[in-house]
């Protein structure tokens, strides 16, 4: 079948209503668009950032806590199975997942509106996770750490990128405190 591509053009402008009505159509429709891609693509970056990030280390404990646990790509595993299948290994990871879910969805609403936004409601869950907080604010001293959401989001993913690299290495003084812990609580 041949198609007129000059009919079918004419056609479509006549259905539009007339040539500027389509034209009008049209520009609305690419300010739109623009408005989708004209995205703070920093903001974008450090979010995609602390995102990876955390997974990255998430995935690292995945494997030492599992050492037999064969090919985590071939199994193809979302970052909310790794943490599931990590999280209940100690009370420290227990502390961070509500933060890390929070940095999930923070991820995951960037993905399904591509708008790169950390709310009031975002910094706050974050800073619930108490340890971060207090060591977070204890580090700043004399002064005060950076209230600017997106800052308590970085900074809450190289905190969790620490604690868990501790974790994912069986000599770490972590682990140490950790077993300290384990063998004091089964002797009480």
């Amino acid at each position: 079948m041949n198609i007129d591509h000059s009919e079918l053009a004419k056609r479509v402008i006549e259905l539009s209503g007339g040539k500027q009505n389509l034209s009008d159509e049209m520009d609305q429709k690419l300010a739109r668009i623009s408005n989708k891609w004209d995205q703070d693509v920093g903001a974008i970056g450090r979010i995609l950032r602390a995102h990876l990030f955390v997974e990255h280390f998430i995935t690292e404990c995945l494997i030492a806590f599992n050492p037999a646990l064969g090919d985590l790509d071939k199994a193809r595993l979302s970052f909310s199975q790794k943490l599931a299948l990590i999280e209940n290994y100690s009370p420290e990871i227990q502390e961070l997942a509500a933060g890390i879910r929070r940095l999930n969805k923070v991820r995951n609403q960037l993905a399904h509106t591509l708008e790169a936004k950390v709310t009031d409601k975002d910094k706050e869950s974050l800073l619930s996770v108490k340890t971060f907080s207090a060591l977070r604010e204890e580090l700043a001293k004399p002064g005060y750490p950076s209230d600017n959401n997106m800052d308590v989001v970085e900074d809450f993913a190289k905190h969790v990128g620490s604690r868990l690299e501790s974790l994912a290495d069986p000599g770490s003084l972590a682990n140490r405190f950790q077993q300290a812990r384990r063998e004091y609580e089964q002797r009480t």
